[in-house]
């Protein structure tokens, strides 16, 4: 039996919760209800935005509203879905040298181990894509390996580049806009989960796998005239 709670979001969507921490087992709980809503056929949905641990559920409240919405969405909580068919492995190659991991050395200082062992223990993380949020393309990759989670800085940083491999606590993240952060920025890759231009703009799907490969800056430099 699988644990949830359901609130009102406004008149126009609900909030379905299936609880509170990071966790591959809550998540797969998410992945599988948004995978059913969206072959659900359900009266004046709008749209379904799976984060860490719920699942938003948009309706037009001129065609439908909250009692039969849950109603419709009650018998799929619970059910086994797709999504682990269809999860995509992603290797994305990062350099982790030079103005391109201006952070590294603090990391390294403050968690007492080498900047090898940081891009060590980086590169040996098994990530997933829990969601997407704060900025366009942002994809939320879990996974940092206990031994490199590091709190977030004090103080935001300015203007951090777009393509900037970055890590907070248990998570990872790959900048896609020139943005502030308090995240560790300990790499750059030129393979961002934005893709400005196409028809499928997010490289990433939730719940794909993702894991990072160290490259060297002249083949980062060689990568980004592409």
């Amino acid at each position: 039996m699988v644990d949830y709670q359901i609130r009102p979001i406004a008149d126009t969507g609900i909030l379905v919760e299936f609880g509170d921490v990071i966790d591959d087992d809550i998540h797969q709980s998410v992945l599988n209800f948004d995978d059913n809503v969206l072959q659900s056929q359900m009266k004046g949905f709008v749209e379904a935005i799976p984060a860490y641990a719920s699942v938003y559920i948009g309706y037009d409240p001129l065609v439908t509203d909250y009692v039969s919405v849950c109603e419709h969405i009650k018998p799929l909580i619970g059910k086994q879905g797709l999504a682990k068919d269809k999860a995509q492995h992603w290797q994305i190659p990062s350099c982790y040298e030079g103005q391109f991991a201006p952070d590294l050395s603090e990391v390294a200082q403050t968690l007492n181990m080498s900047e090898d062992d940081v891009i060590k223990h980086h590169t040996s993380g098994q990530y997933k894509v829990y969601m997407y949020g704060f900025a366009p393309g942002y994809a939320y990759l879990g996974g940092v390996p206990e031994a490199l989670q590091i709190p977030r800085k004090q103080a935001p940083q300015m203007n951090i580049p777009k393509g900037a491999v970055m890590i907070a606590g248990p998570q990872s993240l790959i900048t896609t806009v020139v943005m502030p952060t308090g995240w560790w920025v300990i790499g750059r890759t030129a393979k961002t989960p934005l893709q400005t231009g196409s028809e499928k703009p997010f490289l990433f799907n939730i719940g794909d796998s993702v894991e990072f490969f160290q490259l060297s800056e002249a083949d980062f430099l060689r990568q980004s005239r592409l």
